[in-house]
């Protein structure tokens, strides 16, 4: 009789990323629960959570800040600014702490092989942790798929743009499948322009490098017929499988009321976009991390746009149902939810003909 399934879950603890594998890995042993699953993420952010699911466990790895020198022994004070935390943590993870943690998870599962190995696509050392141990990586990217495809083919839109960018900023990428409707200053920073040797886009340099030839499968936050047939297309070809899992924050789980069969709207944002035409509505997510005053000049810097109208614990809200005229724009916002049921702050605007 074969042995049941250890599926090891990698966290990038930062930012949202943790949550979001979080919900990846209490959905797959809710969905699989002869199956054993580790959580791999740091200390500090397993503390955020909690698994009432008997087939999940969590399993620390090391952040890479130094044992104070005290003989008490207490941790260090975290650097201050996060992008030392940042590079102290990959710098641990790649030097073993990540190998490390799957040898813990195998142990504290009482000795279970590791059979599969589901990280974010910001671990890549977690491609070299599964080859150790004879399991498959399926890497998830959390972010736009369009900008991982961006990420994928850097070395060819370098050799295109060159040194150019300034020049030709307003130029569609009409010659790189997937990327047509964008133009070159839409190019996330790193690819051409930028600090070339920041930490965050030697990250992204590994990922390209990593994913296409490493990943047994690449997940995406996103389902089946929402993105455009060229981008699908072109991820296609450079990955190996890209697999439609989305919407994360919907993936079922036990207790879970917001799934998409119970969601509802009560804010009215559903209503709001079936008064206008097809093809009409942008929609931009503030997120969860993002300040009011970044909100608010972000809104104000476009022509039309009013900021939001009031300040309620630091997040850009509007009242429900409230919309801003101005010119030709109009735009309708869908205020933050406190409790079990959360909706990300958002956005939308139309261009309107005069």
């Amino acid at each position: 009789m074969a042995a049941a399934p250890h599926v090891v879950v990698v966290a990038f603890p930062f930012a949202s990323h943790a949550v979001k594998l979080f919900r990846i890995a209490r959905a797959l042993a809710s969905a699989a629960p002869a199956a054993t699953f580790s959580f791999l993420c740091t200390a500090g952010h397993l503390q955020k959570h909690t698994t009432l699911l008997g087939n999940l466990r969590f399993v620390e790895v090391p952040d890479g800040l130094s044992p104070s020198s005290e003989s008490d022994g207490a941790a260090a004070a975290p650097p201050p600014h996060p992008k030392m935390r940042l590079k102290l943590f990959m710098e641990a993870a790649a030097a073993g702490g990540l190998r490390e943690a799957l040898e813990t998870a195998r142990a504290s599962a009482g000795g279970a092989r590791v059979t599969c190995v589901v990280g974010d696509s910001f671990m890549w050392m977690a491609a070299k942790a599964a080859a150790e141990v004879e399991a498959p990586w399926v890497a998830v990217w959390t972010g736009g798929p369009s900008a991982l495809l961006a990420h994928l083919r850097a070395a060819a839109l370098r050799d295109d743009i060159g040194d150019k960018a300034g020049s030709r900023a307003y130029e569609l990428l009409t010659s790189h499948p997937g990327l047509g409707s964008y133009r070159v200053r839409d190019l996330p920073n790193g690819i051409i322009s930028g600090d070339m040797n920041s930490p965050i886009v030697s990250l992204f340099r590994r990922i390209a490098e990593h994913l296409p030839r490493a990943a047994t499968a690449v997940a995406f936050n996103t389902f089946p017929g929402l993105l455009p047939d060229d981008l699908t297309a072109a991820l296609a070809a450079e990955l190996p499988e890209c697999l439609p899992v989305g919407p994360f924050h919907l993936l079922p789980f036990p207790g879970n009321e917001d799934t998409v069969e119970t969601s509802t709207d009560p804010h009215g944002c559903l209503d709001w976009l079936d008064g206008h035409p097809a093809r009409a509505v942008a929609y931009a997510s503030f997120g969860t991390v993002v300040t009011r005053r970044s909100c608010v000049n972000c809104v104000s810097s476009r022509p039309g746009l009013r900021p939001p109208a009031r300040r309620s614990s630091g997040r850009c809200r509007r009242s429900p149902g409230r919309s801003s005229r101005r010119g030709s724009w109009t735009s309708s916002a869908a205020r933050w939810c406190r409790g079990r049921r959360r909706r990300p702050c958002c956005g939308t605007r139309r261009w309107a003909a005069s």
